[in-house]
């Protein structure tokens, strides 16, 4: 039986951006599922692998590696920082903050990514390993073709 209440959107199913928006809605929602025990978003957790991956890294960094402007980042430590899981220290640069992981931080984050890997697993078991392999090949394909056309056209201004 259809659902009278849902809008029709098949002229949209050969839409590569469709299609990658509706997943993404989808992989979204199941990573809030995954984190909803640790009242955390998917966003917050990224900045935390960043953090812990690039131990010492400024704001401005850390801002640089999500594509968030230098407010956000600095809201967004802000946050993380009350919440007990970073903590700011004297950088070589003065004028910033070295940015780490506290004890909490770092045990929770590993629970957290333990959560977000479950998830992964569920949203691609439709897939075999090889198929997993393959998609994950793909979208790291388009991405770096875009980040070089977005390179050029950087280039190509100055």
């Amino acid at each position: 039986m259809e659902d009278n209440n849902r809008p029709d959107d098949t002229d949209l199913d050969n839409s590569f951006g469709y299609q990658l928006k509706m997943l993404q809605f989808d992989v979204d929602g199941r990573a809030r599922e995954a984190l909803a025990e640790f009242d955390i978003s998917p966003a917050r957790v990224t900045a935390m692998i960043v953090i812990s991956r690039n131990a010492g890294c400024t704001q401005t960094a850390l801002g640089e590696a999500l594509s968030i402007n230098r407010a956000s980042a600095m809201k967004l430590v802000n946050i993380l920082e009350a919440r007990g899981f970073v903590t700011r220290a004297a950088a070589a640069d003065s004028r910033a903050n070295a940015l780490y992981l506290t004890r909490l931080g770092d045990t929770t984050l590993r629970r957290m990514t333990a959560a977000l890997e479950e998830a992964d697993r569920d949203v691609l078991s439709p897939l075999s390993d090889a198929e997993q392999e393959t998609f994950r090949h793909y979208i790291q394909r388009i991405r770096n073709g875009l980040a070089k056309g977005r390179n050029q056209s950087a280039d190509q201004s100055e």
